[in-house]
């Protein structure tokens, strides 16, 4: 039978973490629960199997979204049943399944025991746990209401996870189309074309414009092919280090924006983001001017942080954060209406929890009618292309049919 781990309390407060063998987690918590113990958490106790076959089973290298969901959800809910943090991050430790995660969280672990606080200890890993994460915990802590923010982190995590997993899956199917159209046009300029055009030069005649551009290029393709993929990945990564810098981000992302439809996503998904991550800062108790410093950093969006940055000079100054947007493009009539109207009752936060969920609606239906609008547009532009080639190729023989029947 497999070994569990469970975590509970007895009627004294006693806190109890064993290991124990049984059927499966269900029969474990009647069991526990029959003993009149409250149950905190179930899991399988990996560290019974050998540490070889553990590690192969359960750690990989870089942190996914996946494990700072859990993190943050499991912290929050031992934290919530009166577990120490340092019980707690010591429980986690033996569940984390990503060693940057592990090791991060060893050291916090060390870190809180010699007197930093909770905060303090996640600021020395700032590239696991963003700023955002931070200062949700500094709240958490100064408020006393830490499990709360945990649970906050984590919804936002989730949240942001499964949109990203939705554009994923949704731009899949239109990927491999395109590679499979490309394949299948290099498959008759590299391969099929050229035993044409071997045939076309024993008959010794002139092929029509369309054939020969066709050959011409074929040739083009063949001869420069490894230069050009080459000359193709060389400029792929010059690009890519360009945008990496300051100004090319910039110019990048406002270009992006100006891109018909795929400019119009981009805006959605950053208005989702922003309404998101305030709402968030803004109802766990974080002053406005810094929650807007931090939505800022989180915005994913280089024109849009520019704009985020203009709103929060506004409000400093003593303007309504609703007034400002309405100079601003990239903020709709209906997102400046909700945030002047959650300034003026003081529901902020729930306003932009509002617009949050009316984006992410928004950007699962236009995903959706895109996918659905570039899989035909994929299908027939091959369709078109493959016919143009076919066509090109027999033309000539349709030139000398002809002209074998009217010699004889």
């Amino acid at each position: 039978m497999p070994f569990f781990r469970y975590i509970a309390r007895d009627k004294s407060g006693k806190l109890i973490d064993e290991i124990t063998e049984t059927k499966n987690e269900e029969d474990l918590i009647n069991g526990l629960q029959a003993k009149g113990l409250l149950v905190i958490s179930v899991g399988p106790a990996l560290e019974v199997k050998s540490k070889k076959k553990a590690d192969m089973r359960r750690y990989h290298r870089a942190v996914k979204p996946h494990d700072l969901i859990m993190f943050s959800r499991e912290l929050a809910t031992l934290l919530g049943a009166g577990v120490t943090l340092i019980k707690s991050l010591e429980i986690l430790c033996r569940q984390i399944e990503s060693q940057m995660l592990l090791r991060a969280v060893e050291q916090i672990k060390k870190d809180v025991e010699g007197g930093y606080t909770f905060q303090n200890a996640l600021k020395k890993h700032d590239k696991i746990f963003s700023s955002f994460w931070i200062n949700l915990v500094e709240t958490g802590e100064a408020s006393g209401h830490l499990p709360l923010s945990l649970d906050q982190v984590a919804v936002y995590l989730e949240e942001n996870a499964e949109l990203k997993r939705k554009i994923v899956s949704a731009l899949m199917y239109p990927m491999v189309l395109v590679v499979v159209a490309t394949g299948a046009i290099a498959v008759f300029l590299i391969k099929i074309i050229p035993i044409f055009s071997e045939i076309f030069k024993g008959f010794n005649v002139e092929l029509p414009m369309l054939t020969q551009i066709v050959v011409n290029i074929s040739t083009i393709t063949r001869k420069y092919f490894f230069i050009v993929i080459g000359a193709a990945i060389a400029i792929f990564f010059v690009i890519k280090k360009y945008i990496s810098t300051e100004k090319g981000r910039w110019q990048f992302d406002q270009a992006i924006l100006k891109v018909p439809v795929v400019g119009q996503l981009v805006q959605e998904i950053a208005t989702e983001r922003f309404a998101s991550g305030l709402g968030t800062l803004i109802k766990s108790g974080v002053p406005i001017l810094h929650a807007l410093e931090i939505s800022e950093k989180t915005a994913g969006n280089k024109v849009m942080e520019r704009e985020l940055r203009d709103v929060r000079t506004a409000v400093k100054e003593g303007k309504g954060m609703g007034q400002t947007m309405q100079k601003s493009n990239l903020f709709s009539p209906l997102v400046i209406q909700m945030v002047s109207v959650g300034e003026e009752i003081g529901e902020l936060g729930k306003m932009l929890d509002r617009v949050s969920v009316f984006y992410k609606e928004r950007v699962n239906t236009f995903i959706s009618r895109v996918t659905t609008m570039f899989e035909p547009i994929i299908l027939v532009f091959m369709g078109i292309v493959v016919g143009v080639l076919v066509v090109a190729m027999f033309m000539p023989i349709f030139s000398l049919s002809s002209a074998v029947k009217a010699s004889g």
